[in-house]
């Protein structure tokens, strides 16, 4: 790593992400990158063995045409996240000066995905070589479709202003206990030159930008009723943050921009891809949040909105429960999908608490108070 690289990462970790990142707002964790727009990008927090599930499930019931699909679930998120984020991009920075906007882009996803990310840049060629150190999923399965190479191939795409820059894993693998992975970012004749792996083609990439003006209003902060925040569990130390990891215990955690959530459900087509979504949310709620929550209902909704799902609360009427999210994550998708994760999620946390199947059904949705209300019944 150069001596530019380094004082880049030290800039990044040291001033901007503390500036940037927001953990200390119950129901909310949120995310601003440029200094061009008051827009904020509202973030989750996320279980990467959520997505190990998902893929292995994904990728065993499908194979190739897995392959690709979470692919391009990947490259429309990362692009789109760099859209909304208003990143500097190479229409800004014309030539080698766009050089720097990779290094804090790639600095900035390190922040939670990665211990250390490094790369090597060729304008000229449309081309960044990617070191990955301990990615999240990566590390557990040896690949990583969405993020690793459709993410990183998306963010690509739009900081060099070309949607034919595709992104491909050409090796991944353990050493000790450290995985290294290593994505090639390019036009697909160059990748050719250089990969025998599977290249994926996805440049369908329009109408993916948000109305600011509505982001801003649906996804605003506001007093809730719990009152642990993200920075509480981690002060507290349930959850630990050091070089670029959140983790408890085996398991790691990391930021999505909620746009995520809405277009990976958005791009599954087939209903069985929808099932194995729903039930890899399911198999983490009664796996993982049930190890931190026990059995305290109340305890586990407010971590679910210390983790920026807004605000959790369990009704009762007529012995009959219902579990109510207000100010839920917005985006402009929001009347477009079934909300599969959080259902499923929701789903496997109560079947463990009661020990019987709970299924919550598609939730009604309101938006009445200016906020996304999301009411679920089973």
């Amino acid at each position: 790593m150069d001596i530019k690289d380094s004082l880049v990462r030290l800039y990044v970790r040291k001033y901007i992400i503390p500036r940037a990142l927001i953990f200390d707002k119950p129901g909310f964790v949120d995310f601003k990158i440029s200094g061009k727009t008051e827009i904020f990008a509202r973030q989750i927090i996320l279980p990467e063995d959520f997505f190990v599930k998902f893929e292995q499930k994904i990728v065993e019931e499908f194979g190739e045409e897995g392959e690709k699909k979470l692919y391009s679930m990947g490259k429309i998120f990362g692009y789109s996240f760099a859209q909304q984020g208003r990143f500097e991009n190479i229409k800004d920075h014309p030539g080698d000066k766009v050089k720097d906007w990779v290094v804090v882009a790639s600095k900035f996803v390190e922040g939670t995905y990665a211990s250390k990310i490094t790369q090597r840049i060729d304008i000229s060629k449309k081309t960044v070589d990617y070191t990955l150190k301990n990615f999240v999923i990566c590390r557990k399965i040896g690949y990583d479709f969405i993020f690793a190479i459709g993410g990183a191939a998306g963010l690509i795409a739009w900081i060099l202003q070309d949607n034919k820059i595709e992104g491909v894993l050409y090796n991944s693998e353990s050493i000790g206990e450290e995985n290294i992975s290593r994505v090639k970012c390019a036009p697909p004749e160059i990748l050719q030159k250089s990969s025998k792996n599977k290249i994926y083609i996805e440049t369908k990439l329009g109408e993916l930008e948000q109305d600011a003006k509505t982001y801003l209003e649906f996804n605003r902060q506001t007093n809730i009723r719990w009152k642990k925040s993200f920075q509480t569990f981690l002060d507290a130390k349930v959850f630990k943050y050091k070089k670029g990891i959140i983790s408890r215990g085996n398991e790691r955690f990391f930021l999505m921009e909620v746009s995520g959530m809405y277009l990976f459900e958005k791009g599954m087509k087939n209903k069985k891809m929808k099932e194995i979504m729903f039930e890899s949310a399911f198999s983490v709620g009664q796996e993982i949040f049930m190890d931190m929550g026990g059995k305290d209902i109340h305890g586990i909704m407010e971590l679910l909105s210390a983790l920026g799902f807004g605000e959790l609360s369990i009704y009762f009427p007529s012995g009959q429960m219902k579990v109510i999210i207000t100010h839920f994550p917005w985006t402009k998708y929001y009347k477009e999908i079934d909300y599969l994760f959080i259902r499923g999620l929701l789903s496997g946390i109560f079947s463990h608490i009661y020990k019987k199947n709970f299924c919550f059904k598609k939730p009604k949705i309101d938006i009445l108070s200016g906020n996304l209300s999301l009411i679920f019944e089973h």
